[in-house]
C-alpha cells in the first residue's frame, strides 16, 4: 500500500472513533435521531415527526438517509450519526479533489489536511445536527460551480443537483449565501463571465425534479407548511429573535479563530490576501471563495438568530484558500505550532481548574458546575488532559521532521485530530447531563410497563430515541407548537386538563423537573418516585 493511501486510510479510521459508544445528547442529536427513527418506523417519508407531532423546522434529506441507517443498524448512536460523519468525509474529498484541479501544486492535500483536523469541522463532523450535511451539499455545489468556471460548463450540472441536496437539507439558505457570493463577486470585479456559464434552463430543470416534490406533498398534505418553512422558519428567523438566540453582532468571530485552531494563523493570508489588489478580470476562484466565505460569516452575523454551527459552511471554502496558501509557501507555518502549544496550554489550564476545584477557587476561578456532577467533570479533565498531550506530540514530531514539510505537517494535523477525538470520547463522562441513555437503560422496565410515558412541563428530544417509543407532552409546545396546531390532539395543552388523565391511567410514568413534582406533590397528585435527580424527577402512578 503506498504511503499515502495508507495515512489517508488511517485519518478515516481515526474520524470514525466514538461514533458508536457516545451517548446522544440533546436537543440536536436527540432531536434528529428521533425524527429518522419515527420514520423508519412509520414509512411516512413525507411528513417528519418529533414524538409523533408534525415537524417542519427543516427539510427531510438527513432524516431520509438517517431512516435508512436505523433500518438497517437499528436505532443506534452509530446509526444517528453516520450520515454526518460521512458527509464531512465528503467535503474533505471533495476540497482535495478541487484544491488540486484549482491551484495545482498539491493544494488539495494541504487544503484536505488544515480541514480534518480543524477543531470546529471535526467536532460538528462527530455531532448528529443538520448543519454539516448542508455545510457539505454547499461545497459541492460551489466547488462544481468553479470548475464550471475554468474547465467544463457540464459541471454546472452537478452545481445545481448539489443545490438541491443543499435546500433539501437545511432551506433557502443553500441557495441565498452561493447567489450572493457570485452577485458580489460581479459586483467587485466587474466581471460577468460566470452568468453565462451557469446553463440556468437546464440547471433550473434538474433543480426543481429534485428539490420540488416534497415541497409539493408536504403542502398538498398541510397547506399551512409553506407559510410555515418560508416566511416563519426563513424570513422572521432572520430578521427577529422570534426563536430567542440572539447575540451581539460579533459573535462569531471567536468562534471563527477557535474553530480553526491550530490553523488559524493562515487565514489572514488566505482569505483577506485574495481581495487586496486584484485587477485582472479574468475569473479568479480564490476571489470567490473568499467572498463566499466572508459573506457566510457576515451573514449569520446580521441574522436576528445566531447559533454556533451555522457558520460551517464557511470552512471548507476556506480550507480551499488555506491549501493555495500552503502550496504557495512550503514548510509548516510556525504560527500553526505556536497555536497547537497554545491550545494545549489551555487544556491543561482548564483540566487543572476542573480537576481540582479548590485550587481554582484559590485562583478566583468558580465554575458553575452542580455539585452531582464534579466528579463527571474530574473525570473529564483527564481526557482534556489527554488531548493536551496530543497536541504536544504532534509539535514535537512536527519540529523533528520539520525538514520535510508534508511530514511535519501530516504529524501536527494527526495530534490535532486525535486531540478533537479525545475531547469527544471524554464528554461521554457528562452524559448524565446531556443524554437519557442511562436512565433508559436503568428504568426500562418502568418504561416497557407504562401505559403512556407523560412529559409534564418538559421534553427531553433523547429519551424517546432510548426508549424507542414516543412520550404524551403535557403542559409544553415550544418548538413543536406549529405541528400541534396541525394535530392539536397530540398533547395535553395545561396541567389541570392532565390531572384527571392521570387519576385515570393507573399503569402511568412521568417525567417532570424537580419544581414541578414539588408543586403537585403539595396538591397530593398521587405518584411514587422511582427516579431523582437535581435536573429531573421521574414518577409511577400509585
Amino acid at each position: 500500500m503506498k504511503r499515502p493511501l495508507a495515512i489517508a486510510l488511517l485519518f478515516v479510521l481515526l474520524w470514525g472513533m466514538g461514533l458508536a459508544t457516545r451517548s446522544i445528547t440533546r436537543p440536536d442529536e436527540g432531536r434528529y435521531a428521533e425524527i429518522a427513527r419515527e420514520m423508519a418506523v412509520s414509512g411516512d417519508w413525507v411528513t417528519p415527526r418529533l414524538n409523533g407531532i408534525p415537524y417542519f423546522e427543516k427539510p427531510p434529506l438527513q432524516y431520509w438517509a438517517s431512516a435508512q441507517s436505523i433500518e438497517i443498524l437499528g436505532p443506534t448512536a452509530l446509526a444517528a450519526r453516520l450520515w454526518t460523519a460521512l458527509m464531512g468525509l465528503l467535503g474533505v474529498w471533495v476540497v482535495w479533489r478541487t484544491g488540486d484541479r484549482l491551484f495545482g501544486h498539491g493544494s488539495g492535500k494541504w487544503a484536505a489536511l488544515v480541514l480534518i483536523s480543524s477543531l470546529y469541522y471535526a467536532a460538528l463532523g462527530h455531532i448528529n445536527s443538520l448543519d454539516m450535511g448542508v455545510s457539505v451539499w454547499m461545497t459541492v455545489s460551489v466547488c462544481a460551480f468553479l470548475r464550471a468556471q475554468v474547465e467544463d460548463r457540464r459541471w454546472m450540472m452537478l452545481a445545481w443537483a448539489a443545490a438541491a441536496a443543499a435546500v433539501l437539507s437545511k432551506g433557502l439558505m443553500a441557495l441565498v449565501l452561493p447567489g450572493g457570493a457570485l452577485i458580489l463577486y460581479s459586483l467587485w470585479t466587474r466581471d460577468l463571465s460566470p452568468w453565462r456559464r451557469l446553463d440556468p434552463i437546464r440547471g433550473v430543470l434538474v433543480f426543481l425534479a429534485l428539490a420540488a416534490p416534497w415541497f409539493f406533498l408536504s403542502a398538498t398534505i398541510h397547506p399551512e407548511f409553506l407559510r410555515f418553512f418560508f416566511i416563519h422558519e426563513h424570513f422572521e428567523r432572520f430578521t427577529s429573535t422570534i426563536h430567542q438566540r440572539e447575540e451581539p453582532f460579533w459573535y462569531f468571530l471567536p468562534i471563527l479563530l477557535t474553530g480553526w485552531l491550530p490553523w488559524t494563523g493562515l487565514l489572514y493570508a488566505s482569505v483577506i490576501r485574495p481581495l487586496r489588489g486584484f485587477r485582472s478580470r479574468s475569473f479568479s476562484p480564490q476571489r470567490f471563495l473568499a467572498l463566499y466565505a466572508l459573506l457566510v460569516v457576515v451573514f449569520f452575523s446580521i441574522s436576528g438568530s445566531k447559533l454556533p454551527s451555522y457558520i460551517l459552511p464557511a470552512f471548507p471554502a476556506i480550507a480551499l484558500l488555506m491549501g493555495r496558501t500552503l502550496a504557495q509557501r512550503p514548510g509548516l507555518p510556525a504560527s500553526a505550532m505556536a497555536l497547537a502549544l497554545l491550545w494545549s496550554a489551555a487544556l491543561t489550564f482548564a483540566a487543572t481548574a476542573l480537576r481540582f476545584p479548590e485550587l481554582a477557587a484559590q485562583w478566583g476561578i468558580q465554575p458553575d458546575i452542580d455539585a452531582d456532577m464534579v466528579a463527571s467533570y474530574q473525570h473529564f479533565a483527564g481526557w482534556m488532559l489527554a488531548a493536551s498531550a496530543s497536541l504536544m506530540a504532534g509539535v514535537l514530531l512536527a519540529l523533528r521532521w520539520r525538514s520535510v514539510a508534508l511530514k511535519a505537517f501530516t504529524a501536527l494535523a494527526f495530534a490535532s485530530l486525535v486531540a478533537v477525538q479525545l475531547l469527544m470520547q471524554g464528554s461521554e463522562a457528562l452524559a448524565d447531563v446531556t443524554s437519557s441513555r442511562r436512565i433508559a437503560a436503568d428504568l426500562a422496565t418502568e418504561f416497557r410497563a407504562a401505559s403512556h410515558i407523560y412529559s409534564v412541563g418538559t421534553y427531553d428530544q433523547t429519551l424517546d430515541y432510548y426508549i424507542q417509543r414516543t412520550v404524551v407532552l403535557v403542559a409544553f409546545q415550544d418548538e413543536l407548537a406549529f405541528g400541534l396546531s396541525l394535530e392539536p390532539w397530540k398533547s395535553i395543552p395545561t396541567l389541570a386538563a392532565f390531572h384527571p388523565v392521570w387519576l385515570e391511567d393507573t399503569e402511568a410514568r412521568a417525567i417532570m423537573a424537580p419544581t414541578t413534582y414539588d408543586v403537585l406533590a403539595a396538591q397530593g397528585w398521587p405518584m411514587r418516585v422511582i427516579f431523582r435527580d437535581t435536573r429531573r424527577v421521574i414518577v409511577a402512578r400509585i
